[in-house]
This record gives C-alpha cells, structure tokens and sequence, in this order.
C-alpha cells in the first residue's frame, strides 16, 4: 500500500487548488515541494510550510478517481466470491452451503467498507485528534498524533502539523522494541 507510484503533481496541485478554493497556492502556503515525500495507495503527502505563521505541514492529497476504482475493485470481489468460496469448498472436500457465501461476501463488504472509509479525510482528522486525546489521557507521552490544521481539512485533503519521525520497521536504533510496545500499548 505504500510502495505505489505518485500520481502526476500537477493533478495534486489541482484537487488542493479546488479543494481549498484557491487559484494560487501561494495563497496558503510560503513553500510547498514540487513531488511527493510519500505515495500510497489512496494518496500522497507533501511537506509544506503554511503562509501564515511558517509552520511546516504535511499536506495529504487523495488520489483522483480512487473511489472509483475501488467500487469497481469491491464490485468485482463480490462477483467472484461466490466461484472462489464453491472453488475453495470443493478442493478442501467441503459441500458449499448458501451461508458459506454469505459469510464470504459479508467479509468482502466488511474490508470495502474499511477501506472506503480510508479515502474519508474528515474522518481521519477526528481519529487523529481523536487519538492524541486518547495517548495524552493514557500517560503515553511517547506517542504523538500531528496537530490537524482544521481550517484546512476537505474531502480530499488532510493538513496537518509536520512531524519528523522514521519508520519503526526500517530505524535502526536500539529503542525499537521499547517503542514496539508502546505502539502496541497505545492500541
């Protein structure tokens, strides 16, 4: 999910400009990079500093038509559950029953609506403000949520303070399991 090609920045630079209802993003910020810093799946992030004030920000931007191919994505699962569920039955000498299936598309459905809710921005920004509630009512000071520019957040844009940090499956240091355990303790 995140090894996936950036999209066109031009295309990025586009949905924010429309999104945030500017015709120059000067408007909002004093610096913005010209690619990606990350790509995934449903979108890409954008290290920025914000006109006012110069704060750093990482801006996330979904990808265009990603609601669409995931529709088409989830429509095409549910018409070959039923074939793999029946397939997956007979090679394992199991008589498929009707409820067999339905339990199978009712998964499918469950992962779509998962991920469907993954392209909701508005929502990410609760959970995110949300979670930093959580860590700080739990005394877990050692993990951190980035500060939601609100005024900023659209459909398919998140905004939030820009928070230096790397991977805890690709860091070096000798703190990571401890911080393993937090993560784990945080969830």
């Amino acid at each position: 999910q995140d090894a996936v090609p950036p999209f066109p920045s031009s295309e990025a630079f586009a949905v924010l400009r429309r999104q945030l209802g500017v015709r120059d993003l000067t408007q909002i910020f004093g610096e913005i990079t010209a690619a990606p810093v990350a790509s995934a799946s449903i979108g890409q992030v954008y290290k920025a500093t914000l006109r006012e004030g110069e704060t750093q920000v990482a801006v996330k931007v979904q990808r265009p038509g990603i609601l669409a191919e995931i529709a088409l994505d989830l429509h095409v699962l549910r018409l070959l559950t039923p074939l793999q569920t029946m397939f997956q039955n007979a090679v394992n000498g199991v008589q498929t029953q009707p409820e067999d299936i339905a339990v199978a598309l009712q998964l499918v459905d469950e992962w779509g609506r998962g991920f469907v809710a993954e392209t909701d921005y508005r929502l990410e920004a609760r959970n995110t403000a949300g979670f930093a509630a959580s860590m700080k009512a739990r005394g877990l000071d050692a993990v951190c949520a980035p500060v939601v520019v609100e005024r900023l957040v659209r459909d398919t844009v998140l905004v939030t303070e820009w928070v230096d940090g790397s991977r805890l499956d690709s860091d070096a240091s000798p703190d990571v399991p401890r911080l393993c355990g937090v993560a784990l303790n945080a969830y």
